[in-house]
């Protein structure tokens, strides 16, 4: 997808065009469970979900975080994380914990909008995603003691047919699921994560027709 086409769609954003519950209950990894899930007082964070052109094809970033002793250790995610005191709001903690896990500077970030909020059980997370754009390539530069590597992806490689996919993936609890997901450059992204990019699937594929 050209990033002009890409900027034409943003600029329509609706949150009423949005397909969360939909969206997540595709890819979700327990969707027997995923609409009975009722939580009751949520850490609050949010993600970033950044679109940018490189020579002129739209592209998003995904982070590997580094391995520690906590529910999302090693995982591909969205820069972002936990909202704090000194954050004025949820869009603030998106664009706080992107510039400190990736650099990408908030100067040259235009903001869109929200997509659906979403629910993590296992760390009882409400995660918000903040859709946005630059206009040019950030220029990437991981916090090591946070990030392993950048990851860089097409959205045509998002919206292109039969993206989903199953994997064996084993949780924390030992068990080991066939779980939706998608693969981009050897890397699988399941989870909340691929909740996240399937809504922004849907709502850029909708708003093509």
């Amino acid at each position: 997808m050209d990033f002009d086409e890409t900027i034409s769609i943003l600029n329509h954003y609706s949150k009423k065009k949005l397909k969360g519950k939909i969206a997540h209950e595709e890819i979700a990894p327990f969707r027997a469970n995923y609409t009975n899930l009722d939580p009751s007082s949520p850490k609050i964070a949010a993600v970033l979900v950044l679109l940018y052109p490189v020579i002129n094809k739209s592209h998003f970033v995904l982070i590997e975080r580094t391995k520690y002793k906590g529910q999302h250790s090693g995982q591909i995610s969205f820069p972002g994380g936990k909202k704090e005191k000194k954050d004025k709001d949820i869009v603030e903690t998106a664009l706080r914990e992107a510039w400190e896990e990736t650099n990408i500077k908030k100067d040259e970030i235009t903001i869109i909008g929200e997509l659906s909020k979403l629910y993590i059980p296992p760390s009882n997370f409400e995660v918000t995603p903040i859709l946005a754009f630059s206009k040019h390539q950030p220029d990437f530069i991981p916090n090591k003691r946070e990030v392993v590597d950048v990851i860089e992806v097409k959205i045509e490689d998002l919206i292109k047919p039969q993206t989903i996919k199953k994997m064996k993936i084993k949780f924390k609890n030992g068990k080991v699921l066939n779980t939706p997901c998608f693969d981009f450059h050897s890397k699988t992204v399941w989870g909340a994560t691929a909740m996240i990019l399937n809504e922004l699937k849907h709502y850029l594929l909708d708003s093509k027709k």
